[in-house]
């Protein structure tokens, strides 16, 4: 009879977590040690992680409190929110300027109708690319063209797109094609065959797995990535080692 039991072969960095309550959500876990125990419970070494605050309430707020989820082991490692705003901007700006910013998550403006174009963008996005600082940014909350055309004109910005839903398929061939120096988070990126056939077309250096936790469980993508025919040198690149070549991290630390 075959094991139930599943265990990663390879060092697991998830690129896409979730901590504290959202205001119409509980999180299933209320605090570091909880988290930590479901890392464990699936071989997740580490995890980047941004705080709910950050999505329905203020990112400014939200990277407030994500300070309390950190500490000093080395599990947990921030992404920062940020909106295109003085005030959001100041505060990532004070961050990095403590040495403690290597990357950013680019907060959900849609509820107050603001595009993803460079007129409403560009400071933001040029200081990123001057302090080369990557930037992640979820697919169902952005409207493709705004992606390609703003993105075009900072080319040296590096980008992670993240949540991209099976029903994205038509969309994420073509902005890996027009954005070199972008990369796709796989957390809900399931139709049959395509991690295969984005490995050979674009090679794995593109693929980072990330959960999305709690949104999403954090075991099933990673069960998948370990029968998706990946070699176990692309295996571990796509599950660690091209988040830690981004966040530009020792594979040591």
């Amino acid at each position: 009879m075959t094991s139930l039991n599943f265990k990663s072969r390879v060092p697991v960095f998830d690129a896409n977590v979730r901590v504290g309550n959202r205001q119409d959500e509980v999180s299933p876990f209320r605090n570091r040690g909880e988290l930590l125990a479901e890392l464990d419970r699936h071989g997740v070494q580490r995890a980047l992680v941004y705080h709910a605050h950050s999505e329905d309430i203020s990112p400014i707020n939200g990277n407030a409190y994500l300070e309390d989820w950190l500490g000093d082991d080395e599990r947990l490692y921030p992404i920062w929110s940020v909106l295109p705003t003085s005030d959001s901007l100041q505060q990532i700006q004070e961050l990095h300027g403590s040495g403690h910013v290597q990357c950013v998550r680019l907060a959900n403006a849609v509820p107050v109708e603001l595009p993803f174009r460079p007129w409403a963008y560009h400071s933001l996005l040029s200081w990123l690319c001057e302090a080369n600082i990557p930037l992640w940014f979820t697919l169902p909350e952005t409207d493709p063209d705004d992606i390609v055309t703003t993105l075009t004109a900072y080319p040296d910005l590096t980008t992670v797109l993240t949540g991209a839903h099976y029903t994205h398929a038509l969309w994420v061939r073509p902005l890996l094609q027009a954005l070199p120096n972008s990369h796709l988070e796989l957390s809900r990126y399931e139709p049959i065959g395509e991690v295969e056939a984005l490995r050979d077309e674009f090679g794995a250096e593109r693929l980072i797995y990330g959960s999305w936790y709690p949104r999403y469980a954090m075991g099933p993508v990673l069960y998948y990535l370990h029968h998706a025919g990946l070699s176990d040198e692309e295996l571990e690149l796509v599950c660690s080692g091209n988040l830690e070549r981004i966040l530009k991290m020792d594979a040591n630390d």
